[in-house]
């Protein structure tokens, strides 16, 4: 064990790629990837992680712990601890009387950071209010810039009646991003990260648009407002208000346990911030005084005779059953009721939401905040609530049973107090996963450099980008890894490109379903073509099988050139290499000067050896109707004992001239090649005009 993505490589390697939200399996499907996962997945010795609080009667943290005062149990056997990890953060001396400082304490050889911080924070836009909705956000602003550590990882969601829960940011370290994220909020939710792939990826899948991402519900939820029809003093549209009010919160309940299930499988705590005013008691719970002891509008007797103070069991039943999958998935919730205070003073608390929040901060093990107001005081408990505690590790034989462990733990001193999970779930096949279950592992392949869900195969992508006539292209290249994933290749396999900006935001996706069944014995390549802005770029390819869930993932960074105003302009060039018996599974226009079907790109690294090269090169040009262009080449090669020069002669294969540009098929040709990094510089040269443009590229040679 060396570090915790290793951890994560090791514990859940066979769990990758999920289905897409909203597409259906057919039970003999499903029964078909059941009995071909279950021989798939043997039971393997894998490393598991317990996060861990303790505290002493006062509820302050006990900070001098070490594994020999922790005893824990699995399903009732008592466990052989091998990792050990406590986390400090910095405490406020009149809680704790220690010194404010940061500490972090591992013994030899642990890694750090065996196990980080999770936070979630969720905008509630249904049970909420304007003013609820601007304070959050400004708490929400002060809790990411001032609160949280660099290794925190943040995610962003929101939840509105006609978006339902949203997610705009996965769990990320980059906490700037985040920040712009959570500024973007107004009235409105805004397109993230998280979210505009998902929107992207439903309309590359179905063909159909998603809702508008920024009509996302009203921010209030209101029924007078909602409906036109609704009369204050008759009070005839209350029965129907009654049942969307329950439909509303049947939908809120079933997302989040939706959310919880989904959050199983993400190691270790994770703390949901919820900015809400809360589901009103009296939707769930009934109102159980008379109507002439509390100040109500008339018309609200016609509700009690319609039987509002019994309550609602059905939604009483699903709210429990949230509140024991939110228990289960080792999440604590910590609300923060935005109700305005001024404007509930004279309302009776059984017509507010401050009880179903207190239940869930009480259920989960977090706590309720009842004045967002105060929320720099909340911020600061929050804090130290969970900035202090232990990561403690011992390995177990996983079973891909979907079955749920039960861990106790106890500490070897009087007067603590330990919080704590109360256990986890083995990994299950693939064809049990819910919609949204599936949708989050997609994003997390998709956008995460570390997947939680999954270690992908990882395979190599070549990127070619270049400008012409005031357009930027970006070609890609990649080697299907054939071997490494030809035991989840089929019929049903789905490629998707997706293109980043420098602020992380998806600004390009491509999706296309593949045959991937009968592939050549020999390399398989692939590559497309995307019209891009100059700029910066990271690009990242998938492979994923629509059947098991099975995937992989190439990525590479990339800058797309601006075209010249006046001259000659270089765009970066590509190696290539003529290969028999390789193919292209599917292969960009007009992407080399001749027949490309015998051309591949070099994505890889070059054998030691080598004498002979080609590359494409385009060299696009402006204000000059019939250039007269040049190339010449040198070749360095960079070792511990220096820089050298590597004689090359440059021979052009052919030219093919388009529209403002020329594209050149060149031969390289030089002395074998020893192992080492070299750099490749090419010129060229507009005899008419004079002008001069420069580009390198650099390969490895093993």
């Amino acid at each position: 064990m060396t570090s915790f993505s290793s951890f994560k490589a090791k514990a859940v390697t066979t769990l990758l790629l999920l289905v897409i939200l909203g597409l259906p399996i057919s039970d003999s499907t499903a029964q078909k990837n059941e009995a071909q996962e279950a021989s798939q997945h043997d039971v393997s010795v894998t490393l598991k992680l317990v996060q861990i609080y303790v505290t002493d009667k006062k509820g302050n943290p006990i900070l001098d712990l070490q594994k020999e005062d922790f005893v824990i149990s699995d399903n009732g056997k008592r466990k052989t601890l091998t990792e050990f990890e406590k986390h400090t953060l910095r405490l406020p001396p009149s809680e704790t009387g220690i010194q404010a400082e940061v500490i972090q304490e591992n013994e030899p050889q642990v890694p750090q950071e065996l196990m980080r911080r999770k936070f979630f924070l969720i905008f509630d836009y249904a049970y909420n209010n304007a003013k609820g909705i601007l304070k959050a956000k400004e708490t929400a602003l002060d809790f990411i810039g001032t609160r949280i550590q660099p290794s925190d990882e943040v995610g962003v969601l929101s939840y509105s009646t006609l978006k339902s829960l949203q997610l705009h940011e996965y769990l990320t370290t980059d906490h700037q991003k985040l920040l712009s994220v959570v500024e973007s909020f107004s009235m409105e939710t805004r397109k993230g990260r998280a979210e505009s792939f998902e929107n992207e990826y439903w309309y590359q899948a179905t063909g159909e648009n998603p809702l508008d991402a920024s009509k996302a519900g009203k921010p209030s939820f209101r029924l007078e407002e909602q409906d036109p029809s609704f009369d204050p003093d008759l009070g005839s549209n209350k029965f129907s208000a009654q049942q969307d009010s329950v439909s509303h919160a049947l939908h809120f309940i079933q997302k989040m346990k939706d959310f919880a299930k989904a959050l199983r499988y993400i190691p270790g705590y994770k703390h949901i911030i919820l900015f809400s005013s809360g589901i009103p008691y009296s939707i769930m719970y009934g109102i159980h005084q008379s109507p002439d002891t509390w100040n109500t509008p008339r018309g609200e007797h016609t509700m009690l005779q319609q039987g509002w103070d019994q309550g609602n069991k059905l939604l009483q039943l699903k709210y429990d059953e949230m509140l024991q999958e939110l228990t289960a998935s080792n999440t604590t919730i910590y609300s923060m009721d935005t109700e305005d205070l001024g404007s509930t003073i004279a309302v009776n608390s059984r017509l507010t939401g401050g009880f179903s929040l207190q239940t869930m901060a009480t259920a989960t093990g977090g706590k309720y905040f009842g004045n967002i107001n105060s929320s720099d005081k909340h911020l600061e408990k929050i804090q130290n609530l969970t900035g202090c505690y232990y990561v403690l590790g011992y390995y177990i034989d996983e079973k891909w049973d979907g079955k749920y462990h039960k861990i106790k733990v106890k500490v070897n001193r009087k007067g603590s107090k330990v919080h704590a999970q109360k256990g986890y779930f083995n990994p299950k096949p693939f064809s049990e996963y819910s919609k949204l279950e599936k949708m989050l592992h997609l994003i997390d392949l998709a956008l995460s450099d570390q997947p939680f869900f999954q270690a992908p195969v990882r395979f190599p992508l070549a990127a070619l980008p270049y400008s012409t006539k005031g357009q930027s292209h970006l070609d890609l290249y990649a080697k299907l890894p054939i071997e490494q994933i030809q035991e989840f290749l089929g019929k049903d396999v789905e490629t998707v490109s997706i293109i980043f900006n420098e602020e992380n935001d998806i600004i390009k996706m491509e999706r296309e379903k593949k045959d991937f069944s009968k592939l050549p014995v020999g390399n398989v390549y692939y590559s497309t073509l995307l019209s891009l802005d100059p700029g910066d770029y990271k690009c990242r390819f998938i492979i994923r099988n629509m059947e098991t869930g099975r995937g992989a993932v190439a990525s590479t960074a990339v800058t797309v050139p601006k075209g010249p105003d006046q001259g000659i302009k270089l765009n970066p060039p590509l190696l290539l290499k003529s290969e028999i018996g390789s193919i292209y599974l599917k292969r960009t226009t007009a992407s080399f000067a001749s027949d490309s079907s015998q051309y591949f790109p070099v994505v890889e690294q070059l054998a030691q050896g080598t004498d002979r090269v080609l590359a494409l090169v385009r060299c696009s040009f402006s204000g000059i109707l019939q250039p007269d262009i040049k190339l010449f080449a040198n070749l360095m090669r960079h070792s511990p004992d220096g820089v050298q020069k590597v004689p090359v002669t440059l021979l052009t294969l052919d030219i093919t001239q388009l529209d403002g540009m020329m594209i050149f098929l060149l031969e390289l040709q030089m002395e074998e090649l020893s192992s080492g990094e070299y750099f490749l510089y090419v010129f060229a040269n507009e005899n008419i005009t004079q002008a001069r443009s420069g580009v390198n590229t650099n390969f490895l040679v093993k």
